[in-house]
């Protein structure tokens, strides 16, 4: 007798039914572990998987890491390059000096990645004292993790922004307004699509309070005051550091 997962086999009256179980084609596409690139974009629950994975977490966080520099590097040079065709430009008082098309990606790479190495022992604190017993690998892959995804939608932006700067080199608003309006736009975008991130490892903290131990239960949405926690100090720390690191790098480039 064939049934629709499997076959049952009998074999004689002496024994017991044999059921051999096959899955289902849903039940097999589930159990398969999705491209990592997919499953960022997707914000897939096997990310989780890969953070709640602490035999494997370094080479997790490596892979954030590497995901994370790529797409700023890519911002960065698409947005050093147009600051470089605007030159001799004034942005905010500030003249944008050097060669923009390098230091821009080295800025602004550092600058969110010296954020979460700095706010790292906050991350860390606040996620304790919302009593979660998360390691602090763990702490450090969830914040890479939300600049990876971050680093995704730059990139899926990016065409956009694309079309959008070449406006005043193609005549159709050739103004300096116009090109700081777009220096403006391609420095803000990378925080505004913070936004996105931030909300990815809100529903992210939601998963993982079912998977890592409580040490001291707390009341009301406790989640999204971490998560507030981490983007206020990311917030502080990173355009300090964006600014600082393009001021040095800007006189040697």
């Amino acid at each position: 007798m064939e049934t629709t997962y499997g076959k049952i086999a009998t074999r004689g009256t002496r024994t017991s039914p044999k059921i051999t179980y096959h899955p289902s084609p849903d039940e097999e596409e589930q159990r398969e572990p999705r491209d990592f690139f997919d499953a960022m974009m997707r914000d897939d629950e096997s990310v989780d998987d890969m953070v709640c994975d602490e035999p494997n977490l370094v080479f997790t966080i490596q892979k954030f890491l590497a995901l994370a520099t790529a797409g700023l590097l890519l911002f960065g040079l698409a947005l050093g390059t147009i600051i470089q065709l605007a030159q001799p430009i004034v942005f905010m008082g500030l003249p944008l000096e050097g060669t923009p098309i390098l230091w821009v990606p080295l800025a602004l790479t550092g600058g969110f990645l010296s954020a979460i190495a700095i706010g790292l022992p906050s991350f860390y604190f606040y996620t304790q004292l919302s009593g979660l017993d998360a390691s602090f690998r763990l702490v450090t892959a969830q914040s890479l993790r939300v600049q990876a995804r971050t680093s995704i939608i730059l990139l899926g932006l990016l065409p956009f922004y694309i079309a959008f700067s070449l406006m005043p080199f193609t005549g159709l608003a050739a103004s300096e307004i116009c090109l700081e309006t777009v220096i403006a736009v391609g420095i803000s975008l990378p925080f505004i699509v913070g936004f996105a991130g931030l909300f990815s490892i809100y529903t992210s903290f939601r998963r993982l309070v079912k998977r890592l131990p409580i040490t001291h239960p707390r009341r009301g949405d406790i989640m999204l005051r971490l998560v507030l926690c981490w983007g206020a100090v990311a917030v502080c720390v990173a355009p300090v550091a964006i600014f600082r690191i393009a001021e040095y790098l800007s006189a040697i480039l």
